[in-house]
């Protein structure tokens, strides 16, 4: 274990970042970022996905990301009443199922979410003796393997959550912007589906990630939520314990009025 690690997010300043400098951390990262592994050079030591939109419409290329890599670990939402409730198109191939993983995989582990919800936030030194050590080995009777969250609508903040749960102390993140652009000219290729939480992508013009292929041509993902995410990191920055340094390699990030900014390089 490196005593520093990273949350690999996936805005559009990541391309600032040398990624070859990657390589000698443990890093987490998430959802589509599988897409520019080959281009990293690197696979993070962990990997998170929390939004079923995005898991259904790619739990096939995930899974054999999966089974490639046995030196990640990957955790993974599988939330089997949503799944069930969705209609064949919204899952990868039209291909509907319950349930879209193989859980027996050593490496993979499946999140049940306790502790809180939304912004309810605890400490993360709560998390961290309370749930993820006690989990982390144990098993369902179906041999799944799973880690106890608590959830919030922001995948960069469970990530910090996952590192530091793993005894991490220090804790910069790159490529965390917290901006998404949600407008007519923006969403131009995009059709918004069902209660307006599903959005639908019709070609690589993506402007809200480091690649415009991240959720590209036929790729279902979940409505942009900057205000959801940026009152996450407010107020994770209260619950910040003192053995912990967490701080922003992220350049103009809408986060970084709460947290130290640390130049990258």
């Amino acid at each position: 274990m490196t005593e520093t690690a990273f949350v690999i997010g996936t805005g559009p300043s990541l391309n600032k970042i040398d990624m070859d400098k990657l390589k000698n951390y443990d890093c987490v990262t998430f959802n589509r970022a599988y897409v520019a592994f080959e281009d990293w050079g690197f696979v993070p030591k962990y990997y998170l996905a929390i939004d079923g939109n995005d898991i259904r419409i790619m739990y096939k290329d995930l899974g054999g990301v999966i089974k490639n890599h046995k030196d990640t670990d990957f955790f993974i939402r599988d939330d089997e009443g949503a799944n069930e409730a969705h209609e064949a198109p919204s899952f990868q191939d039209g291909d509907k199922k319950t349930s879209l993983f193989d859980w027996t995989e050593d490496n993979l582990y499946k999140i049940r979410y306790s502790v809180g919800h939304g912004f309810a936030l605890p400490s993360l030194a709560q998390i961290s003796s309370d749930n993820f050590f006690k989990s982390k080995l144990k098993k369902w009777p179906e041999e799944k393997r799973y880690v106890n969250l608590s959830y919030y609508p922001n995948a960069g903040w469970m990530g910090v959550e996952l590192l530091y749960s793993l005894g991490y102390k220090k804790i910069g993140f790159v490529g965390c912007d917290s901006r998404y652009k949600d407008d007519d000219e923006s969403n131009k290729d995009i059709t918004i589906v069902g209660n307006g939480h599903e959005y639908i992508s019709h070609a690589d013009t993506d402007i809200n990630h480091f690649r415009p292929d991240y959720f590209g041509k036929g790729c279902h993902f979940g409505s942009p939520n900057q205000e959801d995410i940026v009152k996450v990191w407010e107020e994770g920055s209260k619950r910040v314990p003192e053995d912990l340094e967490l701080f922003s390699c992220t350049p103009d990030s809408a986060v970084n009025p709460w947290y130290e900014y640390i130049d990258f390089d």
